[in-house]
This record gives structure tokens, sequence and C-alpha cells, in this order.
């Protein structure tokens, strides 16, 4: 089936190709030296650690998978990729790591490039990181594949059924996926990975570093008044913006000066979203901008950089994650639960549903499906700060309650390396 998925990208092959040669001088000329595997990186010795993640993510969690190998093993090389630009800029970079890049385009023989040229002696794939050649080459050259952080939405899992003819002989040589709960390690069993061969590890983004510093302080670093109420809005996507912005209206009217911070999932999408401010009547302004980002004249600040939401979740009164008003599926809502922030998500939590269902469980957070519920739920809580504190503590204290799959996982990835024949 693999030349069958082969055959099916042949066009697409042409035009990555056209597309590399257009870019062959320009800025992106080493993105796509690194996606047409011409661009290759020399680490000097073979038996190292690579890691994989897609994107923004999963590059948190490249991140602490690689500072926990460095602590553990200092000696071992290591290596981290990422599909997407916004991905490939939050990896980890020297000394942290030896080498840093895109992965190759999934077409015949550019992952053996990769492969040769990194000789790892571990492949680490974060989530569903499942590209057909990647696991058929590192099959080939002896190389275990280790899936991290496994996850398989039930929306998810119907498809890769459909391809189970494709994805069944490339799971059965998987060395180990350690499953984010038994839920995920059951799915991935049923595609083909050897019962022997799964466990379950637990969610990395547990252990992620929680947020450093106060309220206070960063709200100074955001220049948000104290006295202001903030409503937060991470990774949000096309059609919840709308949704927010009219909570806005609703709460400015029982709560004045309310300001609404916006962070679009899609770096691309950050002029589309500030023209809907301001095309809703909103004085927005952007971080990028700023003079002074949260000062009393705006409605609404929009964070258009990387790296910044961790800060305004912390500076927040009220958190809401995108990717749930919309069936996307959610995001991550571990990062307003570290903060120590009041939760609330949408009906679309197919990605996150462990996390929903724990948040929700302990009185963490809550479900919102309109602009009504929505301004209702963050009225109540601004109006009744005990209230606000004690769901942001439960929110905290379920991320403590959690942490132990970054030692589980690295403990996985370290048992299954070794240094495979032919690369050394």
């Amino acid at each position: 089936m693999v030349g069958v998925y082969n055959a099916a990208l042949a066009p697409l092959r042409l035009v990555a190709a056209a597309w590399a040669f257009r870019h062959a001088r320009g800025p992106r000329a080493e993105e796509w030296g690194e996606r047409m595997a011409r661009r290759l990186p020399a680490l000097g010795r073979p038996g190292g650690v690579w890691i994989h993640g897609a994107s923004v993510g999963e590059a948190r969690i490249v991140r602490a998978l690689a500072r926990g190998l460095r602590e553990r093993r200092p000696d071992l090389p290591l290596s981290v990729s990422a599909v997407s630009p916004t991905g490939r800029q939050q990896l980890p970079r020297a000394p942290d790591v030896d080498a840093a890049f895109f992965l190759p385009l999934d077409f015949a023989g550019f992952p053996t490039r990769i492969l040769r040229a990194v000789a790892p002696g571990v492949l680490t794939l974060v989530e569903t990181e499942l590209w057909p050649n990647l696991l058929r080459e590192a099959a080939r050259l002896a190389i275990p594949v280790v899936l991290v952080n496994a996850r398989l939405s039930a929306s998810r899992m119907r498809w890769y059924r459909r391809l189970s003819a494709l994805y069944a002989p490339l799971l059965r040589g998987v060395s180990r996926v350690g499953a984010r709960s038994t839920e995920d390690a059951e799915r991935f069993r049923e595609l083909g990975v050897p019962p022997q061969a799964t466990c379950v590890t637990g969610n990395i983004k547990y252990d992620l570093p929680a947020p450093a510093g106060t309220r206070a302080l960063a709200r100074r670093e955001l220049a948000i008044a104290e006295e202001r109420s903030v409503l937060v809005a991470g990774s949000t996507r096309p059609g919840e913006e709308q949704v927010l912005i009219e909570s806005w209206r609703r709460l400015s009217a029982v709560r004045p000066g309310l300001l609404l911070v916006l962070a679009p999932r899609h770096p691309a999408r950050f002029d589309e979203v500030e023209r809907l401010i301001a095309s809703a009547g909103l004085q927005p302004t952007r971080w990028s901008r700023r003079a002074t980002p949260g000062d009393g004249r705006a409605d609404a600040l929009l964070l258009d950089e990387l790296g910044v939401l961790e800060r305004a979740y912390l500076a927040a009164d009220v958190a809401f994650v995108g990717g749930t008003l919309v069936p996307v599926g959610g995001h991550n809502l571990l990062e307003p639960a570290a903060a120590g922030v009041p939760v609330l998500f949408g009906p679309h939590t197919s990605n996150v549903e462990d996390t929903a269902t724990e948040l929700l469980g302990a009185g963490a957070a809550l479900r919102v499906r309109s602009a009504e519920e929505i301004a209702s739920a963050v009225a109540t809580l601004v109006r009744e700060p005990a209230r606000a504190r004690a769901m942001g503590d439960a929110a905290r204290r379920v991320v403590e309650a959690n942490r132990g799959a970054l030692d589980r996982t690295i403990e996985i990835v370290l048992a299954a390396r070794r240094t495979p024949p032919g690369l050394t």
C-alpha cells in the first residue's frame, strides 16, 4: 500500500519541486532545502535521539523531552524537527540540542536521506505524526520508532480505520507507543500496534513548566491596569472571534473596561482578526506595535507574536480556549489551568476530552456554547472573585496531580534506543 500512497503523491512531488525552485534563492531557501532533504544536518555522531513534533503545541513537548533527555543523558546527540513554520520557530536550539530542522516532505527517498544524516538510535514521534514513508524507511534501516504522548480521537480513528491497509503493517513495526490514556492505547492496538508495545504514560503537557511570575508582574509586562477585568481567548479559530466579540459587547454593558485579549491559533490570520475587531466597533491594539498595549483606551488586545499567550493567561481573570466552539476538537486547556485561571471552553473537545473531563469534574472549568453563555460565565466570575480563585486553584491542582508523564516517557525512549547497523 505504500506504493499506492507514493503514486498518489507523485503530482504533489512535482509541485513541491517547483515550489522549492521558486524559493531557492529567497528568504525561505533554507526551509525548502530542508523540506526537500537537500540541506541535511551534520551531527558527526550516530545513536542519538531524534524528536519530531508537527507544530507549536507539539514543539512545547519536544522542548520538554529534549531538556529532560539532555539532563539525563548529556552524552547523547539530540535532534529536533517540526512541520509548520511556527513549530520550527518554537523548537529548542543549540546548545540545548545539536540540530533543529524542518521534517522533509514524506516523498519516497526523502526520509532515508535525513535518517542517514541524523543516524538516530531512536526516532521519537510526538502525538500522531504517522508519516508512511518515514515509518517504512526507519524500519528498513532498523531504527526504532517510539510514539510519545500518543493520542487518537474517535473522529481521527475513523479516518485511520479506512486506511488500515496502509497503516497496519507500518504500525506493527513500531517499537513502543506511550499513550496519553487507556482509550488511546486501545485505539493504537486496534490499528495494528502489538499489545506488548503499548503502554499508558499519561499526558506530558501536565509536566510542562508553569508560567513563572505573578499575575501583577504579568499585567505590568502587558501594560494592563490592575483594575481592568481581562478575558484571554487563546488559540482561536475562524468563527470564534465573532462570538467572543459579541460576548464583549454583552459584558461591556455591565462591566465597563473589560479587556478582550485574542490570540488566533494561526499567525496568517492576525491581520484578518484585527480587521474583524475594528469592523465590530472595538478599539484594537496589537502586541507587536505596543506602546501601552493594554491601556485604558483599547477594548481588545491582539497577541500577534508567538510565546506571549502564556504570560497573558497569567494576567487573565478568565480564560477561554479556542478550537472548541467550532468542530476542531480543542487546543491546550492546560496552559491556563497551570496559570491558575478559571477555564472556559466550548462543546467540541474531542482532542482534549480527558483534560476537559478532569477540569470539569474538579470544578475548575465551565463549558460554554454561545456568546450569551460566555458573557454570563465571565460576568459571574468577575463579580465573585472568591469563586474565580477557587476555580483557578482547582485547575492548578489538576495539573499538579497528573505530573509524571515526562519521566515515564523518557524511560521508554531510552529503553528503545540502539545504534542501528549500517548507520555508524
